[in-house]
């Protein structure tokens, strides 16, 4: 795909389709998109298959609900969304962002180039801040967030919104946030040494990536706290995890808007590395086909 997108229009009262080319960004496209709901997928197997497709799909129908008050079906969104999808991945090449826009009126689908993080580790800021309704994927979010974004300037990837009164961290602008801590030091295997630590899940928006750490915890008998104390100099490890980043270690962390203190983490903790390698590992499992 050439730094263009393509942008599929659906109107809910015509059921007429059109698309475009365009120069917007993803984070352009969302601001806007005027209000409604969103959620980001991407591809897999060279933009043949969607990775957690039904997860999204029951993302969009609870974000519906909850902002635009109306009660529409997974289902309902799948059927409606998988002409579109088809019809956007028949035209692009590799791997793809996949960003959905429903409004009252409309719901636009914008395919653009995944950027994948260059490097296999990152920085974060921390920043005081809490998302309001964090349970659904608001567009009022996207605005909100756009101040903070402007604090993301290399080597930090992300702004993760912490309360330093209450000494707790929530999520990332547009990432979950974990951490890890040690709890042993004769287990076998290695990973299971350590426990991941997590923002309780009503607390932050619930993201596909996360879900699927959070099963994979469950299935290698990780050990899970929801209780996110803001003590960086006890922790082994840490990661965020979104569409595009799946899970991307963290190796520095930067407090405040001055970046006067900093607390450098492990760059490969065993069970950070392990749950990166196990959500690479499930793309094509936990992905549906789409187009051939």
């Amino acid at each position: 795909m050439s730094t263009k997108s393509l942008i599929v229009d659906y109107d809910f009262a015509t059921g007429k389709t059109c698309e475009h080319e365009s120069d917007q960004s993803a984070k352009d496209f969302m601001l806007l998109g005027g209000s409604g709901v969103y959620t980001t997928m991407r591809t897999a197997c060279n933009g043949q298959r969607v990775f957690l497709l039904t997860d999204h799909m029951q993302r969009i129908s609870n974000s519906y609900k909850q902002v635009l008050g109306s009660t529409l079906e997974p289902n309902y969104w799948r059927s409606l969304l998988l002409p579109l999808l088809k019809r956007g991945l028949s035209k692009v090449h590799g791997e793809s962002k996949i960003t959905v826009l429903v409004g009252k009126e409309n719901l636009q689908v914008q395919f653009i180039e995944l950027n994948r993080p260059t490097d296999s580790h990152c920085w974060i800021r921390l920043i005081s801040g809490h998302r309001e309704d964090p349970e659904a994927k608001d567009l009022k979010w996207v605005h909100k967030r756009e101040r903070l974004e402007q604090l993301i300037k290399p080597p930090v990837n992300e702004v993760v919104l912490v309360s330093w009164n209450e000494k707790r961290f929530f999520e990332g602008l547009s990432s979950n946030f974990f951490a890890v801590r040690q709890i042993a030091t004769d287990s076998v295997p290695t990973f299971r040494n350590y426990k991941v630590i997590s923002a309780p899940l009503n607390s932050v928006l619930l993201g596909t990536i996360m879900k699927l750490v959070l099963r994979i915890c469950e299935e290698d008998a990780i050990s899970v706290e929801f209780v996110p104390q803001l003590e960086p100099e006890l922790w082994a490890g840490a990661f965020v995890t979104s569409t595009s980043r799946l899970v991307l270690p963290i190796e520095n962390i930067v407090f405040g808007d001055d970046g006067q203190y900093e607390q450098r983490l492990s760059r490969d903790n065993p069970l950070v590395m392990h749950l990166k390698l196990r959500v690479e590992q499930l793309m094509t499992e936990q992905s549906e086909v789409v187009y051939k």
